[in-house]
């Protein structure tokens, strides 16, 4: 068996803590097949990060075995490009594996990871059978032959994200310099927590919070999301809420500490704090006027 030439890059990942799968009457670990870009700078930091610490990881090499590959639970594939350019290279590898293809895109593969640990370790492991891992809502194609159909999470019944093009976050420091959020983020990680935040800003959110749904220390997480957007995660999170209390400011049916609750404060006067010192006055005198620049 040939592993994948570029630009792709392809490795086994065995899960030696998760419960152990029968197969042919005999425990084994479980294993997925991971296919990630060749592009990608760190695929091992990215597999640690999406399935955690104790795996283990084999890249495959130009001539390989077949036995690590055919008891594989499923294919997943991070790509967070053109899904449709895999479909000769897949073929090679689910003709060894017969297994399901699961197609993971930048805004949710942290999602679509929780999903593959979820359900690895689960208690009750049935005799090895790759298509029953997801069922045909994942599989595309039940009779397991190379013409596979790609689908994509998350799904409707599950957890959401700002489908929609980046907005434009504008952040005023206090020298009165500007800063834009990047629309182009490169790792998947902080465009989950842009996506994350826009989706669900009402809610309790904070930093740590964010760095443990994408499998990081908080310390790291703040660099990295710093680095790609160009402003903290806290400076983001709160900007997009004061963004969305301008929107409710300009209505008349809320109060203004119905605007501060939906907007995700903790109380009214934290966010009449905030609101002022990020548009230099009151959420009453904005709402008042709220198209006079301060």
């Amino acid at each position: 068996m040939e592993a994948l030439q570029e630009p792709w890059t392809s490795f086994v990942i065995e899960f030696p803590t998760y419960p152990k799968q029968l197969v042919h009457g005999r425990e084994e670990s479980q294993r997925i097949l991971f296919l990630c870009p060749w592009a990608e700078s760190n695929p091992t930091e990215l597999c640690l990060a999406l399935f955690g610490s104790q795996i283990l990881m084999h890249r495959l090499q130009q001539v390989e075995s077949t036995s690590a590959l055919s008891t594989t639970s499923f294919i997943f594939v991070y790509a967070a490009e053109t899904p449709d350019a895999l479909r000769s290279v897949l073929a090679k590898y689910q003709t060894v594996t017969n297994a399901p293809v699961l197609v993971a895109q930048k805004s949710n593969v942290v999602k679509s990871a929780h999903m593959v640990t979820e359900f690895l370790n689960r208690e009750a492991q049935p005799e090895f059978n790759p298509h029953s891992a997801f069922g045909s809502k994942i599989i595309g194609n039940e009779t397991g032959s190379a013409e596979m159909d790609f689908s994509f999470l998350p799904n409707d019944d599950g957890e959401k994200l700002w489908t929609e093009a980046l907005p434009d976050i504008v952040l005023v420091e206090e020298d009165g310099a500007t800063v834009h959020a990047s629309h182009e983020l490169q790792d998947y990680r902080a465009e989950y927590a842009c996506r994350y935040v826009l989706e669900h800003f009402s809610e309790n959110i904070n930093r740590d919070k964010m760095a443990e749904r994408v499998n990081l220390s908080p310390g790291y997480f703040s660099n990295l999301f710093r680095s790609e957007v160009g402003m903290s995660f806290s400076d983001y999170l709160i900007q997009v809420r004061i963004d969305n209390a301008k929107c409710l400011l300009r209505r008349f049916d809320l109060s203004v500490d119905a605007i501060s609750k939906k907007c995700g404060f903790n109380s009214l006067a934290h966010f009449s704090r905030t609101f002022k010192d990020r548009c230099g006055r009151s959420p009453l005198k904005y709402r008042k006027s709220p198209n006079v620049v301060a």
